[in-house]
């Protein structure tokens, strides 16, 4: 999911065949195909259209902002515009032609091209790119249209498209695509575009454009990774500075939800052991400063509802998002209000998850919750049921560990290490020679540097190995240096217990025991353990990471 090139952005948006009379705004001056005629393509509704419709409704899903009508799609029999958002009336736009160039490249990488052309597009329909062109259009015979046409900096909007639009593909499951550059250069070549077109910025200099923004979108995705593996280890008031610092570019459900899941975790630490006996189904859709004792309750309270608001945020963007109903009612529990925690579980996510069914671990989590309420409402009968019913699933881990609670069993632990087995390793590297600065095996790439704040600053080195990337965060109100090595997809080396991408939760429990702790997500767990953290989705291994904090 990790590359270094997004390419094709800048060219959706930039060559909008806009003809003057249907009022097809693009962000930069208007322009076509040289010699292309006016007026739009025939509808296509073949399996190109299933396949690139598909495309597009999973880009619609992972934004989730429901708030405007969500133009309708549609791929044209065309070769002038590659794709375009049309006003009047409202659409996206798809060419033939551009979807031709794209699945060449064949399987996922065709999809992966695709995603970004439209998730380009639906960025301008989100970020309301068009209202002054519009506006612009309308008054154009007055001096205030004449100087609003002006003031536009459509190189800018291209640019936020490409950058948002990326983070929407990354978002949505497509990764980001290596050989932009390449594709740009098929898509003028497939549409005989001159390297000059009037009006627009050469190739190499569009070319070149793009590598940047690709770079600035790669930056953010590692800022939201740190976010998600900082709550993972535990460092939720970190955390919660990445997260926001990805919020001031770009807001979705999810990221609303994981702040607020974020801050739910940091208040169950300021919770005495024998107030929860149950482990909380919360779902992070991938320490406090306060302690605990006199006033902790208080903090935990103000944390809780601090929590809901970001809840009700990302409800807000998409009423049918199941894990923020969920992650609600788990706060509510917490706050102690039984009656809302129930509500919001049993009735508004178990009514989300009807309306979704990608949301299927969700829908066991809520039967976790209600077996969690049943049992501390002395329940133990429909407590049990809830519990065994759950974790007879493949999403059932979380179940299985609190039926072993309900009936008081002990908990499985973490397994040592092996006597003479060598260091956990990606790419042959240690954690050790990692944080070693005498080691010199780390290279930060201090041009990527982000500062947070006057406390905390993200560090990065996006080419660590072959297969893997360093991401760290230096914290100096802690005094601390949390790194994590990450393998990226297709990484095919084991770790030091044989432990592979594809291999099952159940293998991975064999070799190293039940974590310490565990995270939820809508699709499966990150397993913590001490050092290294597993992400499962379904039952299968899909990347894992060693980390080390150091003071």
């Amino acid at each position: 999911m990790k590359a270094s090139i997004i390419g094709i952005l800048f060219l959706t948006g930039l060559l909008t065949a806009a003809h003057a009379q249907n009022r097809s705004f693009g962000t930069l001056p208007l322009a076509q195909k040289p010699g292309a005629s006016a007026g739009f393509g025939q509808k296509l509704e073949n399996e190109k259209y299933k396949i690139a419709r598909e495309v597009y409704d999973k880009l619609v899903d992972t934004r989730g902002d429901i708030r405007n009508p969500v133009p309708p799609f549609a791929l044209r029999k065309d070769e002038k515009s590659v794709a375009y958002i049309n006003y009047e009336p409202l659409e996206i736009v798809l060419e033939e032609k551009a979807y031709d160039i794209c699945a060449k490249f064949g399987g996922d990488t065709a999809k992966a091209a695709i995603a970004f052309l439209i998730g380009h597009e639906l960025t301008h329909h989100y970020e309301k790119h068009a209202w002054r062109r519009g506006f612009a259009h309308d008054f154009k015979d007055l001096p205030i249209g004449m100087k609003l046409d002006s003031l536009m900096d459509d190189v800018a909007h291209e640019t936020e498209a490409d950058y948002l639009g990326g983070f929407l593909a990354y978002s949505a499951g497509y990764g980001l695509f290596e050989n932009g550059a390449d594709v740009i250069k098929k898509l003028y070549e497939g549409y005989s575009l001159p390297a000059k077109l009037p009006g627009y910025p050469s190739l190499p200099d569009r070319q070149e454009l793009n590598r940047r923004t690709a770079q600035k979108l790669e930056d953010l995705i590692n800022v939201f990774e740190m976010a998600n593996l900082l709550t993972a280890t535990g460092n939720y008031a970190e955390a919660v500075e990445f997260y926001k610092h990805v919020l001031l570019d770009y807001q979705s459900r999810e990221i609303y939800n994981n702040v607020g899941v974020t801050i739910t975790l940091d208040a169950l630490q300021l919770f005495k052991e024998n107030e929860l006996k149950f482990h909380y189904p919360l779902e992070l859709d991938l320490e406090s400063s306060a302690s605990k004792g006199s006033g902790a309750a208080d903090t935990r309270e103000i944390l809780l509802n601090q929590a809901l608001l970001f809840f009700d945020a990302a409800i807000s963007l998409d009423p049918n998002y199941a894990p923020a109903y969920l992650n609600k009612a788990c706060a509510y529990a917490l706050l102690g209000d039984t009656l809302r925690a129930r509500f919001y579980a049993e009735t508004e996510a178990r009514r989300a998850v009807q309306r979704d069914s990608s949301f299927k671990k969700t829908g066991v989590d809520v039967d976790v919750l209600l077996g969690i309420l049943a049992a501390n409402a002395g329940d133990t009968g429909k407590a049990k049921k809830l519990f065994e019913t759950a974790a007879a699933t493949k999403y059932g881990a979380l179940a299985a560990i609190n039926l072993k609670l309900l009936n008081g069993e002990a908990l499985g632990e973490e397994t040592p290490a092996p006597p003479g087995l060598g260091r956990e390793k990606i790419d042959e590297q240690t954690m050790t020679s990692i944080t070693d600065p005498d080691d010199g095996v780390l290279k930060r790439d201090d041009k990527r540097t982000i500062t947070l704040s006057d406390k905390i600053v993200f560090y990065q080195n996006p080419k660590q190995g072959e297969k893997s990337y360093v991401i760290f965060s230096q914290n100096d109100a802690k005094g601390t240096t949390t790194f994590f090595h990450l393998t990226k997809p297709g990484y095919a080396g084991k770790t030091a217990r044989k432990i592979g991408l594809g291999d099952s939760r159940k293998a991975i429990a064999e070799k190293y025991g039940e974590p310490k702790r565990t995270i939820e997500t809508p699709s499966g767990q990150i397993l913590v353990y001490k050092n290294i953290l597993f992400i499962v989705s379904g039952d299968k291994l899909t990347r894992w990471v060693n980390y080390s904090e150091v003071k």
